[in-house]
C-alpha cells in the first residue's frame, strides 16, 4: 500500500466512523424523548382513569344526591374544582352535548372527530411550544348513560363524546431543549476531534514512508557490512547478532547457532528464536538492560543471562552490543556478540553458593568468624559478626570497638586475661562473656571460640568464631523451669517410646500409682490395667494414636497394692521432623473422688426421678377414677337391668346376650386402663426405637379422660416422621408432667376455649417439641426460677420436683436441651434434641 492510498483509506475510515457515531447519538437522543412522551402519556390516562371512574361513581343509582344530578354534571364540577387547585386543565366534552357548556373548543372537535373516524379510544398531542400536554380520551356510550343522552339519539357503544386533559409540560420542553443542545456540541466536539486524529494520522503515515525510504538506502548501504562481518566472525568463538529495530529483523551469526547446538537452518532469525531460548528467569532483565541502551541510558549493552541448549541444558552466555541511532537519535539496530561464559560462570555460582551457605548456616546459628593479624592487630570479621552486635554492614570493627563497647564492663578482665593465657600458652580455647548490642540495654551472651594460626613455632594469627547463645541459655533456663513444672505437677506425666514402653514418669505418677521410675522405666502402662475396661478399649486407644491422632478418655486403673483408682487421660503422638511418630506423651489426671461424687450425684437423681414420678401417683389415681367411672356406671347399669328383668320375669336370651356382652366390653377396656397406668410406673433402662407420636399416645392414654372431663382440646401436628433411639419411658414422665401443668393452670385461668397445642418439626439438623398452653403465660418474675429444684407456684400442694427433675431427664439422661417461654397467649415448654444424639 503506498502512501496515497494510506491516507485516503484512513480519511474514509474516520468519515464511516463519525456516522455510526452520529447514528447512535441521534438514537440515544430520540429514545430518551420517546420515554419522556411516553411517561406524560401514560400519567393523562391515569388522570382519565381516575375521572372516568369518578363519572361511573356517580352515574350508580345508589344515593338519592346521585339521582337528582347528573353524571356528566357531577364530573364537570369536580373537574372545575380541580382546574382550580391544581396547575392542571380537565373538561368534559362533546359534540352534541346537552349542556352548552360542554361545547367542544376547536382542538376537542378535532380530537373528538379523530377518535369517531379513526374508532380510535384517545387523541393527544403537545402544543406548539412543548409547554402543554392535550389528551382527549373516548366516553362510550353505557346504558345508564342513555337516561339522559336519549335525544340526541345515541346507541350503547356510541362515543359521546370526550374528558380532556391538559398537563404542563415546561420541565419536558427544557429537558428537549438541552438534549437537543447536548447533542450540537458533542456533534461539534467530535468533529474537531475527527478532524484533528486525521491530521495526526496523515502526519504519522507521511512520516512513516519518509523513514522507510531512509531505511531502505541504509539497508542497501549495509548489505556489504553484514557480508564482510558474517566471513569475519565465522573464525572467532564469539556468535553476532544483527537486530534491526525498524523492520525487527534480526541476524544470528552460524557461530551463535552452533553455541546452542543448533545448525544455521534450525533456527529461524527473528527476536521471538531468542526470547523463546531465554532462561524464563533471566528475561525481563536482559529486556531491561537492551531498553536501557535504546535510551541511551548506558553507552554499552551489556546482561548475562541462560539460553537452552538443544540437548536442553542452560548455557550461560556474556550478552554484549551497541545502539546505533540515526540523524535524529532515533534507535534503527542493536549490534552485539555473545560469548559462552558457562565455565566460569560455573565457578562463580559455586563459590557463591558455598558463600551464601555459610553465611545462611552463620545467620541460622546466630553465629559469625572473625580473624585477627597479631603482627598490625587487623581484625576481620564476617557480615554476621556486625549483625551480632548490631552493627550496619560499612560500621569500622576493631579490637578496640569490640573491648570498650561490646564486652561488659565486669567480664573484660576475664576475656583479657583468658586471651593472654592462650597467647602464651598456645592453645586454643573458649569463653563465654556477656554483651549489650548497640542501641539495646538488654544484655545478652556470647560464645566465643579461638585457634591459632602459627608460624616458625609464633602466632601470628588469631581465627574463631563468636555465636549468640543467649537464645540458648533462655531455653536451657525454660526447660529448668518447665521440668521443675513436670516435677512438681499434681497432675501425671508419662512419656513411652514409639513402641509404648515407659522412658519417664514424673512424681506425681509415683504417687498415684505407687511405682517408682525405676520400677516403671522400660514397663508397658498395661502394668495398671484393671479388668473393667476391655481389650476392645486399649485397641482403640492404640489405633488412634499410632494414626498420629490425640485420644482423651477415663481409666480405671489398679495401684501397685492392688487398689482401684479413676484417671482421666490425654494421650498424644509426639513427631520428629519427618512426621514420624517417636514418642507418646499421656498426660493424667486422679480422679477416683470426682468418679465416687458423680455416682453419688447420680444415684440421687435416680431417687429424686423415683420421686417424682412416686409424687405423681395420686395424680394417676384421680386419672384412673377418671377413666373408670363411665365404664364402672355402664356395667352397674348392666347388671342392674339383668335383675330387673329377672324380678319382672321379662328376661329374654337376646337381651341378657346384649347386657353381657356389653359388660365383658366394658371390663376389657378396664383391664386395658390398669395396663396403661402399670407401663407408666414399670422400671425401664432399654433404649428403644420409637417415635414421638407414639410417646405423646401413650400419654393420653393415662391422660385422655381427665383432659376431655376439664373440656380441654389438644391440638397435635408431628412433622418430622423420624424414629428416635431412647429411654421412651423417661420421655413419656416429662410429657405427662409437662400436660399435667398445663392442665391445671388452664382450669386456674380460662373457664372456656383451653388449648393444649403439640408441634414437633425438624429445623437445622435439630428435632424439636414445643407444647404450648393458652393459659396467659408465665409470669417474668419465675420464668427464671421454675426449673430450680423444690420452687412451686401451687403451695403446699406442689413438691417442686416435678419441671427439675423433667429438665434433669432431658439435660442428663437423654443429652437434649429444655426451656420455657412465653408464646402468642400462654406458656410454651421446648425439648430440643440434636440429630446427632438421635
Amino acid at each position: 500500500m503506498n502512501k496515497s492510498t494510506a491516507i485516503v483509506f484512513t480519511i474514509l475510515f474516520i468519515t464511516i466512523s463519525n456516522f455510526i457515531i452520529f447514528k447512535y447519538i441521534g438514537i440515544t437522543s430520540n429514545s430518551q424523548l420517546e420515554l419522556s412522551k411516553e411517561l406524560i402519556l401514560k400519567q393523562s390516562r391515569s388522570e382519565f382513569k381516575s375521572i372516568l371512574n369518578t363519572s361511573n361513581l356517580n352515574s350508580q343509582d345508589k344515593k338519592d344526591y346521585v339521582n337528582s344530578h347528573k353524571p356528566a354534571w357531577m364530573t364537570t364540577q369536580i373537574s372545575e374544582l380541580a382546574n382550580k387547585k391544581e396547575n392542571y386543565y380537565y373538561n368534559i366534552t362533546s359534540l352534541k352535548p346537552n349542556n352548552p357548556d360542554n361545547k367542544a373548543d376547536k382542538f376537542e372537535k378535532k380530537a373528538l372527530k379523530y377518535i369517531k373516524d379513526s374508532k380510535e379510544s384517545e387523541y393527544y398531542t403537545f402544543n406548539k411550544t412543548n409547554t402543554k400536554f392535550n389528551y382527549v380520551g373516548a366516553l362510550i356510550a353505557e346504558p345508564s348513560c342513555l337516561n339522559c343522552h336519549t335525544s340526541q339519539g345515541y346507541k350503547q357503544g356510541d362515543i359521546l363524546g370526550g374528558i380532556r386533559i391538559t398537563i404542563p409540560t415546561n420541565e419536558f420542553k427544557v429537558f428537549s431543549t438541552n438534549l437537543k443542545e447536548e447533542t450540537r456540541v458533542i456533534k461539534t466536539v467530535i468533529i474537531i476531534l475527527s478532524v484533528f486524529i486525521l491530521l495526526v494520522l496523515i502526519w504519522f503515515i507521511n512520516n512513516i514512508y519518509s523513514r522507510q525510504k531512509v531505511i531502505e538506502e541504509i539497508s542497501k548501504r549495509n548489505e556489504v557490512l553484514t557480508e564482510r562481518y558474517s566471513l569475519a566472525l565465522d573464525g572467532t568463538d564469539d556468535g553476532l547478532w544483527d537486530w534491526d529495530l525498524i523492520s525487527d529483523e534480526v541476524y544470528f551469526s552460524k557461530k551463535w547457532k552452533s553455541m546452542l547446538g543448533y545448525e544455521d537452518n534450525e533456527l529461524k532469525n527473528n527476536l521471538q528464536t531468542w526470547s523463546d531460548l531465554v532462561h524464563p528467569d533471566d528475561i525481563e532483565q536482559a529486556y531491561k538492560d537492551i531498553l536501557a541502551n535504546q535510551k541511551q541510558e548506558t553507552k554499552h549493552y551489556e546482561n548475562v543471562h541462560r539460553l537452552r541448549h538443544k540437548s536442553g541444558h542452560w548455557v550461560w552466555i556474556l550478552d554484549r552490543g551497541k545502539t546505533i541511532f540515526d540523524e535524529e537519535n532515533k534507535a534503527v539496530r542493536m549490534l552485539g556478540f555473545h560469548t559462552d561464559i558457562s565455565k566460569q560462570k560455573e565457578l562463580e555460582l559455586s563459590l557463591n553458593k558455598s558463600q551464601k551457605n555459610l553465611i545462611k548456616a552463620e545467620k541460622m546459628a546466630n553465629l559469625g568468624h572473625w580473624s585477627l593479624d597479631l603482627k598490625n592487630m587487623h581484625l576481620e570479621v564476617s557480615e554476621n559478626v556486625k549483625n551480632i552486635f548490631g552493627l550496619d554492614k560499612e560500621a569500622i570493627f576493631g579490637m578496640k570497638e569490640l573491648f570498650k563497647t561490646f564486652v561488659l564492663e565486669e567480664d573484660r578482665k576475664r576475656v583479657s586475661e583468658k586471651f593472654t593465657q592462650s597467647l602464651r600458652d598456645k592453645k586454643p580455647f573458649k569463653i563465654e562473656y556477656r554483651f549489650n548490642k548497640l542501641n539495646f540495654e538488654e544484655t545478652r551472651y556470647i560464645n566465643c571460640k579461638v585457634e591459632h594460626k602459627i608460624q616458625d613455632k609464633k602466632v601470628k594469627k588469631l581465627i574463631g568464631t563468636i555465636q549468640d547463645v543467649t537464645d540458648m541459655n533462655s531455653i536451657e533456663k525454660e526447660l529448668t523451669i518447665l521440668r521443675a513444672a513436670i516435677e512438681h505437677a499434681p497432675i501425671s506425666f508419662v512419656i513411652t517410646n514409639a513402641k509404648g514402653y515407659i522412658e519417664y514418669v514424673n512424681p506425681a505418677f509415683t504417687k498415684v500409682t505407687g511405682y517408682t521410675f525405676e520400677e516403671a522405666f522400660h514397663k508397658n502402662p498395661k502394668i495398671l490395667k484393671s479388668e473393667f475396661t476391655k481389650e476392645e478399649e486399649y485397641e482403640k486407644l492404640w489405633n488412634t494414636i499410632s494414626s498420629g491422632r490425640i485420644w482423651s478418655g477415663t481409666f480405671k486403673n489398679i495401684n501397685k497394692k492392688g487398689e482401684d483408682f479413676w484417671e482421666l487421660a490425654v494421650i498424644s503422638p509426639i513427631m520428629d521432623k519427618n512426621n514420624k511418630i517417636v514418642n507418646y506423651l499421656a498426660i493424667k489426671q486422679e480422679i477416683t473422688k470426682e468418679v465416687f461424687l458423680q455416682q453419688e450425684l447420680q444415684n440421687k437423681e435416680d431417687l429424686m426421678i423415683a420421686q417424682s414420678r412416686h409424687a405423681a401417683m395420686g395424680e394417676m389415681i384421680s386419672m384412673i377414677a377418671h377413666q373408670w367411672r363411665q365404664p364402672i356406671a355402664v356395667v352397674a347399669m348392666g347388671a342392674n337391668n339383668i335383675l330387673a328383668d329377672i324380678e319382672l320375669d321379662m328376661l329374654d336370651n337376646e337381651t341378657l346376650k346384649e347386657s353381657l356382652n356389653e359388660i365383658v366390653n366394658q371390663t376389657e377396656y378396664l383391664s386395658q386402663t390398669i395396663d396403661d397406668f402399670k407401663n407408666f410406673f414399670k422400671p425401664n433402662k432399654q433404649k428403644d426405637l420409637t417415635t414421638i407420636e407414639s410417646i405423646f399416645d401413650e400419654t393420653f392414654k393415662v391422660m385422655g379422660k381427665m383432659l376431655d372431663t376439664n373440656q380441654i382440646t389438644v391440638i397435635q401436628e408431628y412433622k418430622s416422621g423420624i424414629q428416635l433411639y431412647t429411654y421412651p419411658k423417661e420421655l413419656l414422665q416429662v410429657f405427662i408432667n409437662i400436660i399435667k401443668n398445663a392442665k391445671e393452670v388452664l382450669i386456674e385461668k380460662r373457664d372456656h376455649n383451653r388449648l393444649i397445642t403439640i408441634n414437633e418439626y425438624l429445623k437445622n439438623d435439630y428435632l424439636i417439641i414445643q407444647v404450648s398452653d393458652n393459659a396467659g403465660g408465665i409470669d417474668k418474675d419465675i420464668l427464671e426460677r421454675i426449673f430450680d429444684p423444690y420452687f412451686t407456684t401451687k403451695d403446699e400442694l406442689g413438691t417442686g420436683l416435678g419441671l427439675y427433675m423433667s429438665k434433669t431427664i432431658i439435660e442428663k439422661h437423654l443429652n437434649g436441651q429444655m426451656e420455657a417461654f412465653n408464646k402468642n397467649d400462654g406458656a410454651c415448654f421446648q425439648i430440643t434434641f440434636s440429630m446427632k444424639d438421635l
